[in-house]
């Protein structure tokens, strides 16, 4: 059972977990929120407990978790961590979002899904072979005449097996029929990610009607739900991340940070005035530490731990 102090520490350590996630490269609050933590050994509980439990969110949005801890510690003050993690379970508090339409989404009861960092792959019941991405949902609804994956969060990978019934990815954006092929296709934020690394994938969205648009391999496309937005050529190396490498040819750092980020638990980042920095390489998915010291010895960085779940890149200097 937590004591008075440890209570108000789960309070105060919301309330920062929450500033720190809405303005994650303010030195004013950072410096505050180090200031506190270093205040007493139930801060540093506390924090740990909080990041310790949004590591266990999986597929959870980080923004959502943000606002579920807070709102849960402040209005529950006397919960213990597992009543914690059974609110947010449960959705509670989950404000303006909802957890009825959270729910809706599918992510938490979808038939396969993945944790932030893990992936995993199999092969279905029609030999297709699925491959998962960090904090990644798909529901499965094969029938006697469709093969249908809905995509609900994340990123899939696919190798299509060998049946005459039509396979189709749906995203929130529009539907994807595979013909005879390999490709990915990530769930963005307003909008979908395909790429075609064999034959060819036939894209329609959501609210447009008319024929479908044939993708062809070595192309990927971003769509809305309303139209097709871009269109660039894609390599092999886009799907590099079924073999937990990411692979990146002048990226912004800020860029290949927020990649990062979506392998590991807690806040990773870097300073405005080094986010414009180009990076190339080829980096592991499950050992972003080991990523993040590759990066700070080719660029004039160095890396900044306030735990084990908040890292910042700054100047070197």
């Amino acid at each position: 059972m937590t004591s008075p102090r440890e209570r108000q520490a789960l309070r105060d350590a919301s309330q920062w977990f929450a500033r720190m996630g809405a303005s994650p490269d303010n030195p004013d609050i950072q410096a505050q929120w180090l200031a506190w933590h270093h205040e007493h050994p139930s801060h540093q509980w506390a924090w740990e407990r909080l990041n310790l439990l949004q590591s266990q969110m999986g597929a959870v949005p980080r923004p959502l978790a943000y606002r579920v801890l807070d709102k849960v510690t402040r209005q529950a003050p006397g919960v213990d961590r597992r009543t914690l993690l059974k609110g947010l379970l449960l959705g509670v508090g989950l404000g303006a979002v909802g957890w009825g339409g959270y729910r809706e989404s599918g992510i938490w009861l979808a038939d396969r899904r993945t944790a932030t960092g893990e992936r995993r792959s199999e092969i279905l019941a029609d030999g297709t072979r699925l491959t998962l991405d960090t904090a990644s949902a798909v529901d499965l609804r094969f029938d006697a005449g469709t093969r249908l994956l809905i995509l609900r969060a994340g990123a899939i990978h696919l190798a299509t097996g060998s049946d005459p019934r039509p396979l189709i990815v749906r995203s929130a954006e529009g539907d994807m029929r595979a013909l005879g092929t390999r490709f990915s296709v990530r769930q963005e934020d307003r909008q979908t990610r395909l790429d075609v690394f064999e034959h060819a994938v036939a894209v329609r969205p959501r609210q447009v009607t008319g024929a479908e648009q044939v993708i062809q391999a070595g192309h990927s496309v971003h769509f809305s739900d309303t139209r097709l937005t871009t269109s660039d050529a894609s390599s092999s190396e886009a799907e590099n991340w079924t073999r937990g490498r990411l692979v990146v040819d002048g990226w912004r750092l800020d860029r290949l940070l927020a990649e990062l980020q979506r392998y590991r638990s807690g806040y990773l980042g870097c300073a405005a005035e080094i986010g414009h920095l180009k990076v190339s390489g080829s980096y592991p998915l499950d050992d972003i530490d080991m990523a993040l010291g590759v990066i700070a010895r080719a660029l004039p960085v160095r890396v900044e731990r306030y735990t084990r779940y908040w890292t910042r890149l700054v100047a070197a200097n």
